[in-house]
């Protein structure tokens, strides 16, 4: 979600390269404009034949939701460092980092101390850098908002967690203008920024937005949740990516949004926008 939302930002300015896993999420990126490679970046190497000339990497891959812990701290820090190995090996000047709010190398949670390790790794290389941390964002697909939406259409609806955590849901459409206008930016960066949207609401709270009723959720955290969440979805959770869900999800950084000149989306203003993109698709 948010990789497609970042390639047609950044198309906008000029040529973008990316690196996409499976076949199936090139052929939109190519409709796009976007030169697409599809394959496994195991090393350095193999990414930095894609960089020649390149000014901007801008890292997005990795997630809370991964097959096993080794997964998931191969995807969200091993890949920054060969990422940025391979940005430095092709002359690229700047890197962009995609994280989350409560990123820390000293945490216990195993996703966020992930994240802070990659963006302490970031920070020590010596590169034009930014980092920025987004709240959850929302728009077609994307984990949180699936998972929001399936729960709180659910009956009796579902909220991981408390339902009284503060949420500030971003739309996929701010989070790619701020990285596009990051890859802009004239003067020279290294720095961490937050990001959120400007509404903020509790998890219980989105529920009845999403609902349109005052109908009380039920709740669960932990492998409970991950339980619930695997039953409504059809994919497998565990109760790490439960966990996460379950916090709040509020800026902790500098704000990105006024930093870069980017005007933030009302949540009621983006949701409507994508709602009437799913009922195109819909209606084919």
């Amino acid at each position: 979600m948010i990789g497609r939302a970042t390639v047609k930002a950044l198309l906008a300015r000029d040529e973008v390269r990316a690196t996409v896993r499976r076949a199936s999420d090139a052929t939109y990126l190519r409709q796009l404009g976007a030169k697409v490679a599809v394959r496994d970046i195991d090393s350095p190497d193999a990414l930095s034949e894609l960089l020649p000339r390149c000014h901007t990497v801008v890292h997005l891959i990795g997630g809370v939701a991964q097959p096993d812990p080794d997964e998931l701290f191969h995807a969200n820090h091993g890949s920054v460092l060969r990422a940025l190995e391979a940005a430095k090996h092709a002359g690229a000047e700047r890197f962009v980092l995609l994280s989350v709010p409560g990123a820390d190398p000293e945490t216990t949670h195993p996703f966020l101390r992930a994240k802070g390790l990659a963006e302490e790794a970031v920070r020590a290389s010596g590169m034009q850098h930014a980092i920025v941390r987004s709240t959850h964002a929302y728009g077609l697909g994307g984990l949180w908002f699936t998972s929001a939406v399936e729960g709180a259409l659910s009956e009796p609806p579902f909220v991981v967690g408390p339902g009284d955590n503060d949420l500030a849901p971003v739309f996929v459409e701010d989070v790619a203008s701020v990285i596009a206008a990051i890859d802009d930016a004239q003067a020279e960066l290294a720095g961490t920024w937050g990001l959120e949207g400007p509404d903020v609401v509790t998890a219980d709270g989105f529920a009845r937005m999403l609902r349109g009723d005052g109908a009380t959720p039920n709740h669960a955290s932990g492998q409970a949740a991950a339980e619930t969440l695997t039953r409504l979805l059809g994919v497998p959770f565990d109760a790490v990516t439960a966990s996460f869900l379950a916090l709040p999800s509020r800026a902790d950084a500098p704000d990105a949004a006024g930093a870069f000149g980017v005007s933030r989306t009302p949540l009621i203003d983006g949701l409507r926008v994508t709602l009437e993109a799913a009922a195109a698709i819909d209606t084919g």
